[in-house]
């Protein structure tokens, strides 16, 4: 239990660490999540995200935020390489008269208006590990974090939205790279298909773009070595989230002659797995020839589903 008076889930305590990355105020991500700021320091500090130092610039530092700025770079950028936040540079800027660019480069507004797959894809992906901030007198942004290994990953996204939007350096404390884009059209359609509430556009639950982008945000697919005498591996599918969209994703499956699945609580969250054929059926059904895909989990989904293949 927080010191908030209510439980954050591990799903809602990564969007946590990545709206912070990002240099969302403490105050306002707990506000989003009905705890207090000194909640959200608890949850940034045990996992081992120190906190930003504020209000430590020279006169020197503050006149070189400023060319920085006037040179193109963008407040995170000018905020990780100060040590301050992101919103500590903003009001610098805004003291001084200087107009905040508000939008990206080039970036797509209307990116989420169709439903083509790799659209279906990315709205999926960000349903799943995304987080979508509001802050009065802002402009709504929507991040992710993913590990250093992922980074491939955030810039195939970044080229999707058609944006120059930099992507962070890897975070030494919890390894993560972060990637951030501020639009009204953009958030509120992400929010609008479901993202946090009891019902997911109908239009993108028969997608198996879509739901594959759910998989490669908060899912996994494995074949591990069984305990002796077995010599044959376990292959396995699983994934977690918000239970209105798992219950979605088990009527998908059924939907597609994959029946006996059931969402379960798991600790504060839910879970959908199974194992050994219903595992590589749906690799199959999500992985196959598919448009857009998050490279280590589509290498393992291809070797399921060679399995598969072999066993029919």
């Amino acid at each position: 239990m927080t010191n908030g008076g209510r439980r954050l889930t591990p799903s809602e305590r990564e969007e946590i660490i990545s709206c912070a990355a990002t240099g969302e105020s403490l105050t306002a991500i707990g506000a989003r999540y009905g705890v207090t700021r000194q909640a959200i320091r608890a949850v940034l500090r045990r996992n081992g995200v120190p906190p930003r130092r504020t209000g430590t610039l020279t006169d020197n530092q503050r006149n070189e935020v400023l060319h920085r700025f006037l040179g193109g770079a963008s407040l995170n950028q000018i905020a990780a390489e100060f040590g301050v936040t992101a919103p500590a540079v903003r009001g610098l800027l805004t003291r001084r008269g200087i107009e905040i660019r508000s939008v990206s480069h080039g970036l797509r507004h209307d990116a989420f208006d169709n439903f083509d797959p790799e659209t279906c894809y990315w709205i999926g992906f960000l349903f799943a590990d995304g987080c979508v901030s509001y802050r009065p007198g802002h402009i709504p942004q929507i991040s992710v974090g993913l590990a250093a290994r992922d980074r491939e990953h955030l810039v195939a996204l970044r080229s999707f939205l058609g944006c120059d939007n930099s992507i962070s350096a890897t975070s030494p404390t919890h390894g993560s790279c972060q990637f951030s884009v501020r639009s009204h059209r953009l958030a509120d359609r992400i929010v609008e298909l479901g993202r946090y509430q009891q019902a997911v556009d109908g239009r993108l639950v028969g997608s198996r773009d879509f739901w594959r982008g759910v998989v490669d945000g908060d899912g996994s697919l494995g074949i591990y070595r069984r305990p002796a005498p077995s010599t044959r591996s376990l292959t396995q599918f699983r994934v977690v989230g918000r239970r209105h969209v798992l219950e979605e994703f088990v009527a998908f499956l059924e939907r597609e002659g994959i029946v006996g699945l059931s969402v379960r609580p798991h600790r504060s969250i839910f879970t959908v797995g199974t194992t050994c054929g219903p595992a590589e059926r749906i690799a199959r059904l999500l992985y196959e020839d598919a448009v857009m895909a998050l490279a280590r989990k589509a290498e393992i989904a291809a070797r399921m589903i060679a399995r598969q293949r072999g066993a029919a």
